[in-house]
């Protein structure tokens, strides 16, 4: 029989490959072993993508949910600071109001109106603040402010007021600009329109449309404005008519706040939903990891009989190695 060998250059070479494979399954391994995830997805599930792209792609949509209520979490926060601010400074404006009305002095009514131009200054600059580069109740005109200042308002109102002779002729001319569109809407409002509902997870959105043009905040800048003309030399009032008008400021301020109040509540509604998906979409997010985890996840077990066989047989042909060349193992590895 003829015997068929290979040489000694075939030989090294054969040997160098089964090496270089071995070196190269047993970096494998022990990458798959430390990570804990299979390094070969396709193969692991026979090609089949389908679950992994769908458990990936729902991650991904939560996580952009969850990402867009972290958002609306933090601009309905905002402006429920700014509505509590607002509240703080008008509100504590009606107790003076109503003692002006009652005293006999013009002084009295004349300070509250210095005070109440103050007070609308104030008032009128939360409403224009913003969070995060974003006005916030400016409605979809997120980098405009909200509403023109004092000077704007008041010289309008003082137009509408010239030949009221009453507090009433006078609250009345005050209450309807405020709420004619040609009005505070045209000449004061400077935002866009309320900002559409905002989807914080797959099956909820949330009404965040507070704007300076909601009602709300149209009534109580009617009491605001109204105590602030009081002492106004370009819209002069008889004496007892102007304690009237003080009078009928703080009962227009009350109903403001009231609304203010009414409008803070629903955002707070909304707020609380906001809380609640938040949770929910953390839920989701935890089982939608651990699902993709587990189809890609490595098999200790199995990696460490893989493992213990690759060093078998790395030490076997590191062996015929060193017998061929006739060195030992040490030697071979130095």
């Amino acid at each position: 029989m003829t015997m068929v060998s290979s040489g000694d250059l075939a030989q090294s070479l054969l040997l160098k490959s089964h090496t270089a494979r071995l070196k190269g399954e047993l970096g494998r391994l022990t990458q798959e072993f430390a990570a804990g995830r299979v390094s070969d997805v396709g193969a692991t599930l026979n090609g089949d993508l389908t679950r992994l792209t769908s458990v990936s792609r729902a991650r991904t949509m939560t996580a952009g949910y969850q990402s867009a209520a972290r958002e609306a979490s933090s601009h309905s926060a905002a402006m429920q600071s700014a509505l509590k601010t607002i509240a703080e400074t008008s509100g504590s404006l009606v107790g003076p109001l109503l003692t002006a009305s009652q005293l006999n002095t013009e002084d009295s009514v004349a300070l509250t109106g210095v005070d109440a131009r103050g007070r609308l200054d104030a008032v009128l600059a939360t409403m224009n603040i913003s969070a995060g580069g974003r006005s916030l109740f400016s409605g979809q005109a997120l980098d405009q402010p909200s509403v023109a200042g004092a000077d704007t308002i008041l010289t309008a109102l003082r137009a509408e007021l010239v030949g009221a002779v009453t507090a009433q002729q006078a609250m009345d001319r005050i209450s309807d600009w405020f709420d004619d569109p040609a009005g505070y809407r045209a000449l004061a409002y400077q935002g866009g329109v309320p900002l559409g509902p905002v989807a914080v997870s797959s099956t909820d959105r949330v009404w965040m449309g507070v704007t300076a043009e909601d009602p709300a905040f149209r009534a109580m800048l009617k009491g605001m404005t109204a105590a602030a003309l009081l002492d106004d030399p370009a819209t002069p009032l008889p004496a007892t008519e102007t304690k009237t008008l003080a009078r009928l400021s703080a009962e227009t301020l009350l109903a403001g706040n009231e609304a203010m109040i009414t409008l803070a509540a629903q955002l707070g509604i909304s707020e609380g939903r906001i809380e609640a998906a938040q949770s929910r979409n953390a839920v989701d997010l935890l089982a939608q990891e651990m699902a993709q985890a587990d189809l890609v996840r490595s098999d200790p077990e199995r990696l460490a009989i893989e493992l213990e066989a690759v060093q078998t047989n790395l030490e076997s042909v590191y062996a015929i190695t060193a017998r061929l060349s006739r060195m030992s193992l040490t030697d071979f590895l130095r």
